[in-house]
């Protein structure tokens, strides 16, 4: 899952950098459509970010509904051997 969500987040930078860039360069143009490529960043900027949110919560649901639990494991460290303490020991 870390390695989607670092997937998801450069594909989102990405996006709206490239947003940035070509109405930034249409403004030094002097476009007529500049004003509406700065309405549509602002737009995208706010959309995008909560589109991929929505993804992942909705990955996650699936995932564990599913009850595909070693999807996530309980140990954050990646570690699924059971610790010494439950054996016993």
């Amino acid at each position: 899952m870390k390695k989607i969500k670092k997937i998801l987040a450069l594909v989102c930078v990405a996006l709206l950098i490239g947003m940035y860039i070509v109405t930034f360069i249409m403004a030094l143009v002097d476009s007529s459509a500049t004003m509406a490529m700065f309405k549509g960043c602002i737009t995208m900027t706010i959309f995008v970010p909560v589109v991929i949110f929505c993804y992942i919560c909705l990955h996650r649901y699936a995932m564990t509904r599913s009850g595909r639990r070693d999807y996530y494991p309980e140990n954050p460290s990646g570690d699924n051997r059971p610790s010494e303490e439950a054996d016993g020991q």
